[in-house]
């Protein structure tokens, strides 16, 4: 009277179909797809004919394309397009600035510290450093 032992799954055994699949082998799948797109991008590449211009087809094409642009008849107006002065926008960087709209009617600490026994304050901006006091701009 033995009762038939129940096969035990070992960790092996592959259960949940689909799922258990592209859990094993979903990164080789994505792996193999990058590959197989840059092998078509390689190949695709390979079909387009090379370039078969000359040195002389190019300068004649610029010497013309130079051509038309010192011909033109076109401005800036007409097609509305605003023209920046780069020289007056020079000139402004190289004279300096006040500093005074950018600072503060009274230098404090910022981190806090007492200039004296290095001891943090309890209110941050409370503690006065002798160094802070000069009047420079």
């Amino acid at each position: 009277m033995s009762k038939a032992k129940k096969k035990k799954k070992s960790s092996n055994d592959s259960g949940g179909g689909a799922q258990q699949f592209l859990v094993w082998h979903g990164e080789k799948i994505v792996v193999a797809v990058v590959v197989v797109v840059a092998l078509w991008f390689a190949l695709k590449g390979l079909g387009y004919p090379a370039l078969s211009w000359k040195p002389d087809q190019l300068e004649e094409v610029s010497n013309a394309a130079q051509k038309a642009i010192r011909e033109s008849t076109r401005t800036a107006e007409d097609e509305k397009v605003e023209v920046f002065d780069y020289a007056a926008y020079a000139e402004q960087i190289k004279s300096p600035i006040s500093a005074k709209p950018y600072s503060t009617d009274s230098k404090w600490n910022i981190m806090g510290f007492k200039s004296s026994g290095g001891q943090r304050s309890s209110a941050g901006t409370s503690s006065m450093s002798s160094k802070y006091d000069d009047k420079s701009p």
